[in-house]
């Protein structure tokens, strides 16, 4: 369950999936703990306003004020889904992401990865992510939730390790790539009048019986 590891002492919010609230007409923010070392991903859900930025930011950050989303860490903003970032980026578009307004009830998925390389990715439907070109400056960042306006208010609904969600992605875009262009396969099953190319290796970790054909002097294993 994600938790807030630091605030500026003016966002209110409540555990559980947390909901955040801005109680004044002013930039409230707040650091959130990551479960994963390997990077993280948050999903943001409107509940009301879109006066809200959401992002990454260093674990040491000063947080206070509205400077702080101009020069540290990496931010979206839900209105219009704009990036603000380090170096002074403002309200640049992000190529590929729509630029909308998030309605309460509309969600945004935010993915930080540290390898390969650092990564920042972001989605409206949490599939299909849409890379931001930042630049990283800090080694250890954590999920950085802002917001202004007092009828601003977010949940937080889960954070994840986003090394196991690429990895189960990459994992299925390879099974995927094996199955449709049968490059090398190294033996036929045959069924009926119908013939399918495959790999050995990958019928004998899928099946004990056709691993002990395969390892045996049956006639599968030379056909």
């Amino acid at each position: 369950m994600p938790k807030v590891l630091k605030s500026d002492g003016a966002l209110q919010w409540d555990e559980g999936p947390i909901a955040l609230k801005c109680p004044e007409r002013t930039w409230s923010s707040a650091l959130l703990q990551a479960s994963g070392r390997g990077g993280f991903v948050m999903k943001v859900v409107v509940v009301r306003g879109c006066s809200i930025m959401a992002g990454i930011a260093p674990a040491d950050a000063d947080i206070s004020g509205a400077a702080f989303l101009r020069n540290v860490g990496h931010h979206i903003c839900l209105y219009r889904l704009t990036w603000y970032g380090e170096g002074g980026i403002e309200n640049r578009t992000v190529v590929g992401l729509p630029q909308k307004v998030l309605a309460p009830g509309e969600e945004l998925h935010l993915r930080y990865v540290l390898k390969p390389q650092p990564e920042l990715a972001v989605s409206l439907d949490g599939k299909s992510f849409t890379r931001v070109p930042a630049q990283f400056t800090h080694a250890n960042y954590v999920p950085s939730v802002s917001l202004w306006d007092s009828d601003a208010t977010v949940q937080i609904q889960d954070l994840g390790e986003a090394f196991e969600q690429r990895a189960s992605e990459g994992r299925k875009l390879m099974q995927d790539g094996i199955w449709q262009d049968r490059l090398f396969t190294d033996c036929t099953v045959t069924c009926g009048s119908s013939e399918f190319p495959c790999h050995r290796a990958v019928l004998a970790k899928a099946s004990a019986v056709w691993r002990t054909a395969l390892e045996s002097s049956f006639r599968e294993s030379h056909d």
